[in-house]
């Protein structure tokens, strides 16, 4: 291939058959034409071979240079590669990362999903079972005898605080002898459990607190009835409690109660249950130890929404039983009770028949005073204000501001033992005041400050307690070093079982009083304590400095052990001979004498 220069453009190049070789460049121009910008030139080179044949012309490689930057439209403005880096079918990657690593991730997509079907079914199998249904078959009702009778059994310290107020409950034997009180509804058509509906109810079963009376179950679909049934408490209501004037309620009786209640509380509104729904003095039960127990827990709205479905008739229920769960009450409940409370028919003396039925007439009237003025506005004030008052549409956050209110008229009640608002006011300002749903009318809390300390004194109460506390705290850890060893006081402290251990070898110490037996026939009982005290106060020092560990004392027999419960090798049969003569030279040396008459030997 020859090149060669002349007169024209450029230089010509020729291959050896005489066939010129182009020069290429590339130029852009731009819409007006007043510019011309060379982006590109490309240069021919002769290929040997290169259509498999032995010939050196007709073939030639073109490369491009000069080639112009900022102007091509690609991501840095620069040329794009003649091809793609992994080529246009993707023959020149790997892409087995890759799939191994999407596949390994749907994969376990599918297992999480899978699995978490296969949960739901055993969930739902599982609430299908229904663990919490009690079939009538199972389940006995007793009559006011009976009850009185299985009553009679227990102990005057398990008795109730007002028997006739038991009676007016109902009563059943569940199983063998599961003691337990229903509320009692008619059924008017077959309840249909959602999905909803069986979650909270096994949520309920499962529940279990100190603060919470069990929830048995529900019986329903048979005789017309449903019963919810609820485990029994001997002392019937805090409110059968809080209005008996014969029993006296003291400071500590207050603080117990609210502080279960308040425990009861915090565990519901931490549970999946979320809320309460229906906190009143008669939906708070006392049991044989006088603890305080929640119940009718969770079940307002099944209750609402079986009735809404007409399953059941919440307002049909049988005599003396009480309402389970929330209830909304109209204008007309609060004249009725405001009447009631301001009647002069109080101020009278009736018999006490007629007034406890004037008394649970009142108490069956007071459910709205547990709802909270912002839930029980009408219908009209709720939709103004973007509210909505039936339960079943509310958010957990606000049934469980609902309860805190509800625990608020219960603490009112337990302080004061009397209804809240029971104040003599005028009755046309409080039925206004109940009515208006723009204002939210709350108990004002008194100035008093025996009442309502200041925080400084609360802080300063709480450091005193908190000393006491100490205090308490040191002694009780001696006293337990004392009675158990180290590590077993420490495992019992936290919590933990302290296990068997087997040791290989030990030795053990007995001493005795010589004629013990015949000395205290013969003396007071001051005066042997007084003995032993003397005999035994020394010996203590010996024990710990020879590594023994004082296992018993029972009257004069006094025993020790080294080599338990820690460990020393084969040092405790020495340990136990330096004991043995040193308690010897003690009572040898020392003058102890039983009466002035006779020397104490062991």
């Amino acid at each position: 291939m020859v090149s060669t220069a002349g007169v024209g453009s450029g230089i010509v190049m020729l291959d050896d058959l005489a066939e010129r070789v182009p020069f290429y460049s590339a130029f852009f121009v731009d819409e007006a034409r007043n510019q011309v910008m060379p982006i590109a030139n490309m240069t021919p080179s002769l290929i040997t071979n290169c259509d498999g044949m032995k010939t050196s012309s007709g073939c030639f490689l073109i490369t491009v240079t000069d080639v112009a930057s900022s102007f091509w439209p690609s991501v840095d403005g620069n040329l794009p590669a003649d091809e793609p880096a992994c080529g246009f079918k993707g023959e020149r990657c790997d892409y087995t990362l890759i799939i191994s690593t999407f596949s390994g991730a749907v994969t376990i997509m599918l297992i999480i999903f899978g699995a978490w079907l296969l949960r739901r079914h055993c969930e739902t199998r599982s609430l299908d079972r229904m663990p919490w249904r009690i079939f009538r078959d199972d389940m006995r009702i007793v009559d006011e005898d009976q009850v009185k009778s299985m009553l009679s059994l227990g102990s005057q310290r398990t008795k109730m605080s007002n028997m006739n107020n038991v009676m007016t409950k109902h009563h059943a034997i569940i199983g063998v002898n599961t003691h337990a009180t229903f509320h009692m509804y008619e059924q008017r058509r077959p309840i249909k459990f959602g999905r909803t509906d069986l979650v909270l109810l096994m949520r309920m079963k499962q529940a279990v607190h100190d603060n919470l009376n069990p929830f048995l179950g529900m019986a329903f679909n048979e005789k017309s009835e449903m019963l919810l049934l609820w485990k029994f408490c001997s002392r019937g209501t805090l409110q059968d409690l809080i209005y008996n004037d014969q029993f006296e309620l003291d400071s500590k009786f207050h603080g117990a109660f609210v502080r279960d209640i308040t425990l009861g509380l915090e565990y519901l509104h931490s549970s999946l249950i979320g809320f309460h729904g229906s906190l009143t003095s008669w939906a708070t039960l006392i049991d044989r130890n006088w603890l305080v127990k929640l119940t009718d827990y969770g079940i307002a709205d099944p209750l609402l929404r079986w009735e809404k479905h007409g399953s059941i008739n919440t307002e049909s229920l049988k005599e003396g039983d009480e309402k389970s769960g929330s209830t909304q009450k109209t204008g007309k409940h609060i004249f009725l009770y405001m009447y009631l409370f301001n009647s002069h028919l109080f101020t009278l003396k009736f018999s006490s028949i007629f007034m406890n039925t004037i008394l649970y007439l009142k108490l069956n009237l007071l459910g709205i005073l547990y709802i909270a003025p912002e839930v029980r506005m009408s219908n009209d004030k709720n939709q103004k204000r973007k509210l909505d008052q039936n339960w079943l549409n509310q958010s957990y956050e606000r049934r469980r501001s609902a309860d805190i209110y509800a625990f608020g008229v219960v603490i009112y009640e337990i302080l004061f033992r009397t209804f809240p608002f029971s104040e003599k006011l005028d009755l046309n300002e409080l039925v206004n005041k109940a009515k208006d749903g723009e204002k939210i009318c709350r108990p004002q809390i008194q100035k008093d400050k025996q009442i309502h300390p200041d925080l400084q004194a609360l802080l300063q109460l709480v450091k005193e307690r908190t000393g006491m506390l100490e205090e308490a705290t040191v002694r009780a850890d001696k006293l337990l070093s004392q009675l158990l060893p180290g590590y077993v006081a420490n495992e019992l402290k936290n919590g933990r079982p302290v296990p068997p251990k087997i040791y290989p070898s030990a030795t053990v110490l007995f001493s005795d009083v010589v004629g013990f037996t015949r000395l205290c026939g013969s003396s007071t009982p001051m005066e042997v304590v007084n003995l032993l005290n003397s005999v035994y106060s020394g010996f203590d020092g010996i024990i710990n400095k020879h590594e023994g560990y004082k296992v018993e004392t029972i009257g004069d027999a006094y025993m020790v052990v080294s080599g338990i419960p820690e460990e020393n090798g084969k040092r405790h049969i020495c340990n136990i001979a330096d004991i043995a003569l040193e308690i010897m030279e003690v009572i040898f040396n020392s003058s102890i004498c039983f009466a002035n008459l006779y020397h104490v030997y062991l």
